[in-house]
């Protein structure tokens, strides 16, 4: 999927974790055009009530089938929205499970539907956690449309995989994370055991939380706007705006 901020404003922000009066506040009270989530709604250590969660689906509901919002799957969303033991991670409880899928009952296949394991907005490629060449064959073109044309292959063998149970590297943990891929799928990897730029590709994930926003340590540039690579996983502490390909960095607190 591609989104160009072309005289428009993209919102971006990740990792709500459940935090949804936070999330809302952002999205009602900044001004943009889009707005994309990287992923992750659900499990949270501070607002992880039956309460939050019923609040999170709510929240989904009324947000997902708006024409101008998309969210990404999150490594905390995948297990909630597939019955895949092979996705469970930290967090996942049944009682949660079984909470969520009658809290968002028929909108479900809706809701899961609409995800996406990755948006390019303009020349980034967002996604939750973020791809790593040591999942390509040599032969993929590291260009937009090539890593496009890679990834589209790779989810159409991940989707039936995943909905019979199955494994595959998209949605599998590396090493960073416990698991046993030498770097983690697509909302699993890892940003600082795992993630490597890629010459060419700029990315923008989630995933590894921070304080604020945090560019990769090889970027070389104290500039956070006009770095390759960014990890926006900051509790909502701060989000970005992108209008016309330039990328302003906005702190919460403020609006």
């Amino acid at each position: 999927m591609n989104i160009s901020s072309n005289k428009q404003t993209i919102l971006v922000f990740s990792d709500p974790h459940q935090h949804i009066d936070l999330a809302k506040y952002i999205l009602e009270k900044e001004n943009y055009d889009v707005a994309v989530c990287l992923g992750d709604w659900f499990d949270s250590f501070d607002f992880d009530s039956d309460y939050d969660v019923e609040k999170t689906c709510k929240f989904l509901k009324t947000w997902v089938p708006k024409d101008n919002f998309y969210t990404c799957f999150g490594n905390h969303d995948i297990h909630y929205l597939y019955d895949n033991p092979s996705t469970r991670c930290s967090g996942y409880t049944r009682h949660k499970d079984k909470l969520i899928t009658h809290n968002l009952g028929n909108f479900m296949p809706f809701i899961r539907d609409k995800f996406k394991w990755y948006i390019w907005i303009d020349d980034y490629l967002c996604s939750h956690a973020g791809i790593n060449t040591y999942h390509m064959n040599p032969m993929v073109e590291l260009t937009k449309d090539g890593i496009t044309k890679w990834l589209d292959e790779q989810i159409n063998f991940a989707t039936p995989a995943l909905i019979n149970g199955g494994g595959h590297w998209l949605y599998g943990a590396g090493q960073g994370r416990g698991g046993s891929l030498k770097a983690g799928g697509i909302n699993w990897q890892d940003w600082r055991r795992e993630f490597e730029p890629i010459d060419g590709i700029k990315q923008i994930v989630g995933h590894t939380p921070h304080k604020n926003i945090v560019n990769h340590h090889t970027d070389g540039s104290l500039d956070l706007t006009t770095c390759d690579n960014l990890n926006i996983d900051c509790h909502l502490s701060q989000y970005l705006l992108i209008f016309n390909g330039k990328i302003t960095i906005k702190n919460t607190k403020d609006l």
